[in-house]
Parts: structure tokens; sequence; C-alpha cells
């Protein structure tokens, strides 16, 4: 889970002011909003429509150490850049801008959308074009540095801790060395993962997907991670995801059937559950959100550890 540090707010509608002033844009609104980033719309004479990215903050707290917003801007400008030039619906970069204090923001091409649901079928296939993407060396500000499996398991581990604190009765979580074993026997090979698929984050018009936005949360991991992710976002109505239609698609496009409630799959999904259920306990606190996520943490830690 990452926090943002609440002592170095930006005023983000300030910031566009004074981007569009100086490069010599029009002010069209906002475009989205999200915990991390705000987006505007914007035009220029020359290159047309524009979505400008601007950080909230200027760092954020990941369990890790500090990321600075900065690498986290430039990581969704390199990101975007590699997956347009291989035709996956992105919204392709247009600059990196320093503003005069030095804060980076971000101009990419505007993409439209009507807010129509996107068919799970075609989010299921863009996850399976996404991570045939053979892997680069970017650097992702959430990833801790090592192996990935002792990187998992020690977020699940931390996770499970701090929910513990808000229900004790919380069952156990399954020793580490047994943990990293079913990490180990996860053979498929590292892929990047976008890790936050949700309505807020597929653009579309005509209920077709046009662009997937928000690369903040990527990783380099097993793809299994993203889809466990996906099937336990999609409990939640808000992120307008429809599970079984998502890995339909990805199955008909990659033609692998990945078993999304193994050992393996069990721990990611608990991985999101917990992050969920700390969510809405303090980040953004919502009591039945909070009750109903840490419930659920408490059956998939139930049935993980049967599995084990």
């Amino acid at each position: 889970m990452v926090t943002a540090d609440s002592t170095v707010d930006i005023d983000t509608s300030a910031v566009a002011a004074k981007v569009t002033r100086r490069l010599g844009l029009q002010a069209l609104g906002l475009a989205g909003e999200g915990v991390d980033f705000v987006v505007y719309h914007v035009g220029s004479k020359t290159l047309g429509d524009l979505a400008l990215r601007i950080p909230r903050h200027r760092r954020y707290i990941a369990p890790y150490g500090q990321v600075d917003a900065a690498d986290l801007v430039r990581q969704e400008h390199e990101i975007a850049g590699r997956l347009a030039q291989h035709g996956l619906p992105v919204s392709a970069p247009v600059d990196l801008v320093t503003c005069e204090d030095g804060l980076l923001v971000s101009l990419a091409r505007y993409v439209p959308s009507d807010g129509r649901p996107v068919p799970g079928q075609d989010i299921g296939a863009f996850l399976a074009r996404l991570h045939q993407v053979e892997p680069w060396p970017v650097r992702l500000a959430y990833q801790a540095p090592g192996d990935f499996g002792e990187f998992l398991v020690s977020r699940v581990h931390d996770r499970h801790k701090a929910l513990s604190r808000h229900a004790p009765d919380l069952p156990e979580l399954p020793d580490g060395a047994v943990l990293r074993d079913v990490m180990d026997h996860e053979d498929s090979a590292a892929r990047l993962l976008h890790l936050d698929i949700r309505r807020q984050n597929l653009l579309g018009t005509g209920g077709r997907l046009a662009a997937v936005v928000d690369w903040s949360n990527a990783l380099m991991g097993p793809p299994l991670m993203e889809l466990a992710r996906v099937c336990e976002y999609a409990l939640l109505p808000d992120n307008g995801l429809n599970a079984e239609a998502v890995l339909e698609g990805y199955m008909a496009t990659d033609g692998q059937q990945l078993d999304t409630w193994s050992a393996a799959a069990l721990l990611n999904r608990l991985d999101t559950a917990l992050m969920l259920a700390l969510v809405f306990h303090s980040v953004a606190p919502d009591p039945a959100r909070a009750r109903d996520l840490t419930h659920r943490s408490r059956h998939l830690l139930k049935r993980l550890n049967a599995a084990l």
C-alpha cells in the first residue's frame, strides 16, 4: 500500500494554469482524477487535444521508502511510449514538462471516453497482449529490488500485520518459507503488469476499449498476479469488471488458461484483499467496505491455509 505525504500537497489547478499559459495551450477542463494524479484536457494549435497529467503530491510513501512523483510521471511516459510502439491502446506520450519550481508533469494524447462500460472480453484481450510484450529494463517506482517472490511474500506479511491491528482475530498467515516455495513454483516468466485494471482506468467510446491509463502501480511479475487482482477487483461493483468475461477474453487471445484458484493465485488474491481492506480502513475510510474486505481477507487466508 502506498500513501501520500500530505505535507507536500500540490495545487494542481494552479499548476495547470501556469503550464497552459507558458506553453500557449488552451484549457478545456478537467479530464479525470485519481488518488495520485489529476488530468486536464488541454488544446494545442499544432498537436490537437492533449492530456496534461499533474501529480497531487511531490512524493509518496511506499513500504520500502519514499517515491518521488517525478519517477511516477517518467514511468507512465516510458511505459505508454513503449506499448504504443506495440500497437496497444494507450494514451501516447507527447512530452515531459519541468515547471519553474522543478515539478515534473506530462503531456499525452487526449483519449475521449463516453463512460460506457468496456466489454470484459476486450479487457482480457488487452491484458493478454500486454503480457506478450517482452520485458525491458524500465525502472518501476513501487517494485522493490531483488527476487519478486521475496518481495511479494514480504509485502503480504506487512499487509497482514497492518490489518491485524484492525482485526485481531485475523487468521494466521502461512509460514514465509512455505509461501516463498509457492512463488518459486510459479513457472511463468515475468511480464509487465498494470495492476490497477478497473473502470476508472479504461477509456472507451461506443463500448470499445480506446486506452488503458494510469501505470503508477505497474510491476514486472507473473501474469497470474494480474488476473488474480482482476478477480478480486471485480467483487467491487464500482470497478465495473466482469472477471469471467475478462478471463474468457484473455484465454481466447493468449491460448492458455491460468488457474485463478491455485495456491499462488490465492496468495495474489490475498495480497489484493489485504490492500483494499487497509485502504478502506485508513486511506479512504469506508467502514462498510473495510468490514467486507476484512471478511474477504479472512476467507482467503482460510482457503490459502487449507491449500497448503
